[in-house]
């Protein structure tokens, strides 16, 4: 009878470290100097921008996301604030630990970094409302004007659609990049372009904020998915990972996403 009591008191002390080294927080290395630094161009409402001129750190989605996962990891949250152009430059350059800047997955920016998803959204063509083009198809943007930001995807959808257009023998669209997407909206109500492309989530916020400035000419029928940024090192991206999953499960993403005026169901489905 001891030997058996012995042997279940074992099996339960055992299965007791088990179970507390499963719930154990997973924590990335750059974190080791106690604070998650992460690159931002905080030009892209909701996502991160400044809230008044002359702050130091930003606001938005984004930047409630870095600070859930700092505090998650036991840490402090810090920022480095560059151009969108200089975000993953500067990440390989170990000017941060992440970047998390309204920066989409794709197969270029993947070569050299790890991507994390944990927003979706869809590409949209913006103009004013108080301008008469309209738009059914891409290929509606041949002869005109389009506005956008320099160093994101949306170069090369314009560069792919003016090649389509050159080959369709169709004008191609005059592309004019700007170092902010705020500076290529600002075109669009000065009048001095027609469109531009942005994604679904910074267009409604600007929407709600200037109610019937802007409106949308053309929606993408792609998902597309926002990801957090991390040199290729062993076992950060599962950190991250399950950091992200803890934030969702405890609904944390959920309240972060109702703040600023995004659908919940965008930090929770991300397959595309």
């Amino acid at each position: 009878m001891r030997s058996l009591t012995l042997a279940l008191s074992i099996f339960a002390l055992v299965g007791g470290l088990n179970s507390a080294y499963a719930d154990e927080t997973v924590k990335p290395d750059f974190i080791a100097d106690g604070e998650f630094k992460v690159c931002s161009d905080p030009s892209f409402p909701p996502l991160e921008f400044f809230e008044k001129a002359g702050d130091k750190e930003p606001v938005g989605f984004d930047a409630d996301m870095v600070r859930a996962l700092a505090k998650h990891w036991e840490v402090r949250p810090g920022f480095f604030v560059t151009e969108f152009t200089g975000l993953l430059p500067g990440l390989e350059a170990n000017r941060c630990d992440a970047v998390i800047s309204g920066t989409l997955i794709t197969p270029e920016r993947t070569q050299k970094l790890q991507a994390v998803g944990y927003l979706a959204t869809s590409n949209v063509v913006i103009g004013s409302s108080k301008s008469t083009f309209k738009m059914t198809h891409l290929d509606d943007l041949s002869g005109q004007v389009v506005a956008i930001q320099s160093g994101t995807n949306n170069v090369k959808i314009m560069n792919e659609l003016n090649a389509h257009l050159a080959a369709a023998g169709k004008p191609q669209a005059t592309v004019q990049t700007y170092p902010k997407q705020s500076d290529a909206i600002q075109q669009l109500l000065l009048g001095r372009a027609v469109a531009s492309i942005s994604q679904a989530t910074e267009y409604a916020y600007r929407d709600l904020l200037n109610p019937g400035q802007l409106q949308t000419l053309y929606t993408f029928p792609e998902k597309q998915i926002f990801g957090v940024y991390i040199r290729p090192i062993e076992g950060n991206r599962k950190a991250l990972e399950q950091a992200l999953a803890a934030l969702r499960s405890q609904g944390e993403m959920k309240v972060i996403a109702e703040k600023w005026k995004l659908p919940s169901v965008s930090v929770e489905q991300l397959n595309p």
